[in-house]
C-alpha cells in the first residue's frame, strides 16, 4: 500500500470505530427524529408561502414568531422543571414529590397560557387592529403549543424520545402539511388566520393523542402517591429555568419581528424562512444537548472529566461530518431550495448562506450551553443570552440601514459567532470540558503515533521517506 494511503488509513479506521459506537448509534437516532420535524416544518412554511401572497406569509411569520414566544413564557419553565423533577424524584425514589410536582406543573399549564393568549387577543385586536379572526386563532395556536410542548417532556420521561419529539414537532405539522397540500393542489388561498386554524385542529389531534399515551405508561406509583409539594424551592427553580427558555426562544424569533418592524412584512418573511433553513444546523445541537442532559450529569459529579470529553469527541466527529455536507448542500443548492417558498424568495441565497455560515458554526461549538446549565452555571448562561441579544440588536440598528436583509443575516451571524466563542472558551475554563468539534483534531496526530507502534510495517515505511 503506498504510504500516504497507509497513513490515512491510520487515521480514518479510529475514526470508522467510533462511528460504530454506542454514543454515535444514540446521537444518530436523535438527529434522524430532529431531522424528520425539520423537514416536515420545512413542507408546511414552503406549502403555506405559496397559499398566500409575501406580504400575508410575512405577517403569519411574524406571528408566528410572536405565538412562539409567548407559549414558552406562559410555561414558566415548567417544561424542563417537570422533566428534571421527574426524574430526580424517581431516582430518590419519591413518589409523593414527583405526583407534587407533576400537580404543581399542571395548574401553571392549565393557567398561564389562558391568561397570556386573552391578553394577547386584546392587545392584538384591540390596540393594534388586527382582526378579529387572526387574534383568535394566534391565542389558540399559543395555548396549544404551550400544552403540546409541556406534554412533550411529561412524555419524554413516561415513554421515550420518539413520542415526545413525534406529537410535540412531526404529528401535527405532517397534519397541517397535509392540509395545505390539498389546498395549495386545488390552486386555492388562505390567510394567516385560517393556516392557525388548520393548526390548531392538528395540535388538537396530536394533544390527545400525546396524552392518551402518557396516561397509559405514566408509572402507577405516582399517579397513586399522596402529593408533597415543595411550592418555594420549585418556584425558584422554575424561574430560573424559564429566564433561559425565554432568553433561548427570544434569540430564535425576535429577529423577526424587529425586520418587520424595520423593512417591510415581505423582509420579515424572507427572514423567517432563512433562519428556519439555516436553524436545521441546530439540530444537531439539539441532538447533542439530548444526549448530553442523559448522560453528562452523572459522569460531571463524578468527576469523570476525560470520559465526557471522550463522549463529546465521538459527538463531535458526526456533527463535523454533518455541518460539512450541509454547508455544501446549502451554497451549491441555496436557490432551489429557496425556490420551494416561490419566486417572491428567488435573490435572497447570500442571506441564507450567511445565516448557514453562523449556525453551522454554532453547531460545530457543541453543546455548551447544555454543559454549563448541568454543571451549576445556569445563573451566568442567561446574562451570555442576554449579551448575544443586545449585540445582535445593535447589529441590525447599524447594518440593516446600510444593507438591508443582508446586513440583518450578517448581524445575526457575527452575533452568533462571539456567542459560541465566549460560551466554549467559559466552558473549558470553568469545567474543562470541550464540547467542540475541536477536540478531534487534537486527537489525530496521537492517534496516528499510536498506530504507527502498533504496525511496524508502518513504521518503517515512515523511516523510508524520511529526508
Amino acid at each position: 500500500m503506498p504510504v500516504p494511503l497507509r497513513r490515512l488509513r491510520y487515521v480514518t479506521e479510529p475514526l470508522m470505530r467510533r462511528l460504530g459506537g454506542e454514543i454515535v448509534h444514540a446521537f444518530s437516532g436523535t438527529i434522524v427524529v430532529q431531522l424528520g420535524a425539520g423537514l416536515v416544518a420545512f413542507l408546511m412554511l414552503s406549502l403555506a408561502a405559496r397559499a398566500m401572497p409575501a406580504a400575508e406569509f410575512g405577517h403569519l411569520a411574524t406571528w408566528l414568531s410572536i405565538t412562539q414566544m409567548g407559549s414558552v413564557c406562559a410555561l414558566l419553565g415548567q417544561e424542563m422543571f417537570i422533566l428534571r423533577a421527574l426524574n430526580e424524584y424517581t431516582v430518590s425514589n419519591s413518589p409523593e414529590l414527583a405526583r407534587g410536582a407533576l400537580n404543581f406543573s399542571l395548574q401553571i399549564v392549565a393557567t398561564l397560557p389562558l391568561l397570556l393568549a386573552a391578553a394577547m387577543f386584546l392587545v392584538g385586536h384591540f390596540v393594534l387592529k388586527e382582526s378579529a379572526a387572526l387574534m383568535l386563532g394566534a391565542s389558540l395556536y399559543l395555548i396549544a403549543n404551550s400544552v403540546v410542548g409541556f406534554g412533550g417532556h411529561v412524555a419524554r420521561y413516561a415513554v421515550g424520545l420518539l413520542l415526545a419529539e413525534g406529537t410535540r414537532e412531526i404529528f401535527w405539522k405532517t397534519l397541517t402539511t397535509a392540509a395545505l397540500f390539498v389546498i395549495v393542489r386545488g390552486k386555492a388561498t388562505i390567510d394567516p388566520a385560517e393556516f392557525f386554524l388548520i393548526a390548531c385542529v392538528a395540535l388538537a389531534v396530536a394533544i390527545t393523542t400525546q396524552v392518551t399515551v402518557t396516561v397509559r405508561a405514566f408509572p402507577q406509583n405516582i399517579w397513586k402517591a399522596r402529593p408533597i409539594k415543595h411550592s418555594g424551592a420549585w418556584w425558584r427553580a422554575s424561574t430560573r429555568l424559564w429566564l433561559t427558555t425565554v432568553l433561548e426562544t427570544l434569540n430564535q424569533y425576535f429577529d423577526v419581528i424587529v425586520i418587520y418592524l424595520l423593512l417591510d412584512a415581505p423582509a420579515a418573511g424572507v427572514y423567517f424562512v432563512a433562519s428556519r433553513i439555516a436553524n436545521s444546523f441546530g439540530t444537531l445541537l439539539s441532538a447533542a444537548h439530548v444526549l448530553a442532559i442523559r448522560r453528562i450529569p452523572q459522569l460531571y459529579f463524578a468527576g469523570r472529566i476525560d470520559e465526557i470529553n471522550r463522549v463529546f469527541s465521538s459527538m463531535a466527529e458526526i456533527i463535523l461530518l454533518c455541518v460539512t455536507g450541509g454547508i455544501l448542500l446549502i451554497v451549491f443548492g441555496a436557490d432551489a431550495i429557496l425556490g420551494f417558498f416561490g419566486p417572491s424568495f428567488a435573490g435572497q441565497q447570500w442571506a441564507l448562506i450567511i445565516l448557514v455560515a453562523g449556525t453551522a458554526l454554532a453547531a460545530a461549538g457543541g453543546p455548551a450551553p447544555a454543559v454549563l446549565l448541568i454543571s451549576g452555571h445556569e445563573g451566568q448562561y442567561p446574562w451570555i443570552l442576554v449579551a448575544n441579544i443586545a449585540l445582535r440588536m445593535l447589529g441590525f440598528a447599524i447594518l440593516i440601514p446600510i444593507f438591508g436583509l443582508m446586513g440583518a443575516a450578517l448581524a445575526a451571524t457575527l452575533s452568533l459567532l462571539a456567542t459560541t466563542l465566549t460560551l466554549n472558551v467559559l466552558c473549558r475554563r470553568w469545567t474543562g470540558i470541550d464540547p467542540s468539534i475541536i477536540g478531534i483534531f487534537r486527537k489525530v496526530r496521537p492517534q496516528l503515533a499510536s498506530s504507527l507502534e502498533a504496525d511496524p510495517d508502518a513504521e518503517r515505511d515512515t523511516q523510508r521517506v524520511q529526508p
